[in-house]
């Protein structure tokens, strides 16, 4: 199954505008915004670790479906979108019963917070492309001035995954030179932490992070 076609059905239209309405006053999307980003972030990740077309197609659906859940609840969305997408791509998909489950297990366990989720190489891929969105993109800024501990993620221009040598580096662009310090203590940054130490403690995939300030290098270009 092409995921450009699960993206364009519609349900997924029908279930994200619902998801959009119900999470309207969270300064954080969960709709079309971030599922698209996800999606991105998903298609750079099976390139750079070397995913067949089958796989790649299998981990986008999952970054397709992954939030369907918050179309009943938020505190269980990745169980309930497990559920959701189990029954859809059964009825609605030419993928076989193993690799149905195998999607809707990486969608219950995409919160990364057992060992067991970063075992299997799509649920580890669907919990970096979707932990790795903070972009500037996915915050309201009219609902972060009420919450502003969001504030910095407003400066944030691009969450990009690269290879090295040894390792693989998540690059933060971002046009504020102090974005380290503004973001360290916030929720969001820190579970993205600790989603980076569970796949180097986990997995084979190393990967540090490095801030990249814009105006910086501007500067240094301009010198």
């Amino acid at each position: 199954m092409e995921y450009t076609e699960l993206l364009g059905s519609e349900y997924i239209i029908d279930t994200y505008k619902k998801i959009d309405h119900i999470e309207r006053d969270n300064p954080i999307n969960h709709g079309f915004i971030h599922i698209n980003n996800v999606v991105n972030n998903g298609k750079e990740i099976a390139r750079l670790f070397g995913f067949t077309k089958r796989e790649e197609e299998m981990l986008l659906s999952a970054c397709v479906l992954h939030d369907i859940g918050y179309l009943l609840d938020r505190e269980n969305h990745a169980r309930n979108g497990a559920i959701l997408a189990l029954g859809y791509l059964k009825d609605n998909s030419d993928y076989n019963v193993d690799e149905i489950k195998r999607i809707a297990k990486s969608i219950a366990s995409h919160g990364g917070v057992m060992k067991e989720d970063y075992l299997d190489k799509i649920s580890l891929s669907l919990i970096l492309a979707d932990k790795m969105d903070f972009v500037k993109t996915r915050y309201d800024r009219y609902l972060c001035n009420y919450d502003r501990k969001y504030l910095p993620f407003l400066t944030i221009q691009a969450v990009k995954l690269t290879k090295e040598e040894q390792w693989y580096e998540l690059v933060i662009d971002s046009t504020d030179r102090e974005l380290e310090q503004n973001i360290i203590e916030c929720d969001v940054f820190k579970r993205f932490n600790q989603i980076v130490d569970n796949i180097n403690k986990y997995t084979e995939y190393k990967i540090r992070i490095r801030f990249l300030n814009r105006i910086s290098v501007q500067i240094e270009l301009n010198q």
